[in-house]
């Protein structure tokens, strides 16, 4: 593979949902690529995930040689927005704009390939608007045949299990849209991973403290279990540890515990971070 080749992004592997159009990808090394992308909507810190689960996609399907027809199954994603210091004249860094481009270092972290092909990987990106840094992403995909998807999503039971004990704010019911239950245009067999982690945010929103104002700037999650999307789905939250003092932010920053239960049984656990607007 030549290493100085820039290719441009294949347009059926766009996704209009994510809020994002990929433009171009360029091999930099071992697995070591840069993507070039185009802004059209969504909210920061998750954008940043969307970006990068787009940019991982691409390269696993153009570098790799995932087969088209195999499906991604996404088992963590995290994302989080650049820390400023109390020395920061600038402020907060500057939203990304409609129709802006940005690029992609991205990093495929141990590929899982057997047989000569690509089954597993996490793939963590630095997000640069021009010079700025945007953010980080990092998302983990297993991709699976369609017959190995089949076994898997059977084998996964009919959501029974033990029923969940733990208190915590009952914060959101998910309602997932027909939009939402769509990838690409094609109808999903369940709530997709990203639909899980934007209802995370919105929890963890609507468990702040009333009174305060408070923007998300990070998301760690992971999934463990299939979303079925004709069953309740909701989502649990609880105050989690402080950050260290001394933090980059000057300690402005708060964490929320996240969990989403289905028939009893957890699909999403993670920590959405925010930070005093």
């Amino acid at each position: 593979m030549t290493t100085s080749e820039v290719r441009p992004a294949p347009g059926d592997l766009n996704d209009p949902a994510a809020g994002f159009s990929l433009i171009s990808w360029e091999p930099k090394g071992e697995h070591l690529f840069e993507v070039r992308a185009r802004y059209e909507h969504g909210q920061q810190p998750l954008a940043l995930a969307h970006a990068v689960r787009q940019g991982g996609l691409l390269v696993a399907h153009e570098a790799y040689g995932v087969p088209r027809g195999h499906h991604c199954v996404f088992r963590s994603v995290s994302c989080a927005m650049p820390e400023v210091t109390p020395a920061d004249a600038g402020g907060p860094p500057s939203p990304l704009e409609p129709g802006a481009e940005f690029s992609l270092r991205l990093a495929c972290l141990d590929p899982d390939i057997r047989r000569g092909q690509l089954v597993g990987a996490r793939f963590r990106a630095d997000a640069l608007n021009g010079s700025s840094a945007a953010g980080q992403a990092e998302v983990d995909f297993a991709f699976l045949s369609p017959a190995v998807y089949r076994f898997v999503r059977s084998s996964a039971g009919d959501g029974g299990g033990e029923e969940d004990r733990e208190s915590g704010a009952l914060s959101l019911e998910l309602k997932a849209t027909q939009a939402q239950l769509a990838f690409r245009g094609v109808t999903v067999d369940h709530i997709p991973g990203m639909v899980l982690a934007g209802a995370a945010i919105e929890a963890a929103g609507a468990a702040e403290v009333p009174g305060t104002v408070r923007r998300p700037v990070g998301l760690t999650g992971t999934f463990t279990g299939y979303a079925t999307p004709d069953e309740p789905c909701y989502f649990r939250t609880r105050p989690a540890p402080e950050p260290e003092a001394g933090s980059a932010d000057g300690g402005q920053r708060s964490a929320t515990e996240v969990w989403a239960v289905q028939s009893g049984r957890r699909v999403f656990e993670g920590t959405v971070l925010t930070s005093c607007m």
